[in-house]
């Protein structure tokens, strides 16, 4: 009789044991949550932008003047550097190295368009060096804000004071930006990922 009692303990003593393994993750993740707790570094390299905010529907121009509607930019991944007055050696620069970023994607590559975004169309027209950079990117979209309140909205979304680089997903939601000085390689990892995990675009 004492044997079965003992047997039955330790058949208990098992299952709580079991139970107690299996509960410890939902108890560990609940207090994280309790407590607010985040972690130190995050996985992306670019400051995520929550909730992610969507390009407005108007108020974008092509280069010569042609409204450009967000519609367009739609449908694949796009990575913006926002660039005041003319595109000079460091604006250059950066064009070269997004080129990079793009061609590091290798097979995913196509997914991605870039764009060179202006203070307005005249200014981008104004450019001493805008015929190098058609021929060198050929590729390369050349964008402005309509002058005037028309595109106020647009240059508030895309404050260049502060962030230069910006990542819009495929339904034209801006999601993530980087300073002038963002590492390119953290670019490029941040775009691996979103491409790899991405249904659309």
């Amino acid at each position: 009789m004492s044997s079965a009692a003992s047997s039955l303990t330790r058949g208990q003593r098992t299952l709580l044991l079991v139970v107690a393994l299996l509960a410890m993750p939902f108890l560990v993740a609940f207090a994280l949550y309790w407590i607010e707790w985040r972690p130190a570094k995050l996985a992306n390299h670019g400051q995520l932008i929550e909730p992610p905010q969507p390009l407005p529907e108007s108020g974008l121009l092509h280069a010569d003047g042609r409204p450009l509607p967000t519609e367009e930019l739609r449908r694949k991944w796009t990575l913006i550097v926002v660039n005041r007055g003319e595109c000079g050696e460091a604006c250059q620069r950066d064009l070269q190295q997004i080129r990079q970023v793009q061609v590091a994607l290798n097979k995913e590559m196509m997914r991605l368009r870039r764009v060179l975004l202006g203070d307005s169309p005249s200014t981008l027209r104004a450019d001493t060096g805008l015929p190098t950079i058609r021929a060198a990117y050929p590729d390369l979209l050349l964008a402005a804000p309509v002058e005037g309140d028309g595109g106020q909205p647009l240059r508030a979304l895309l404050d260049g004071q502060a962030y230069r680089f910006y990542v819009v997903d495929p339904l034209g939601n801006v999601m993530l930006r980087y300073p002038a000085d963002a590492e390119m390689v953290g670019m490029l990892k941040d775009l691996e990922r979103l491409l790899k995990y991405s249904w659309v675009g």
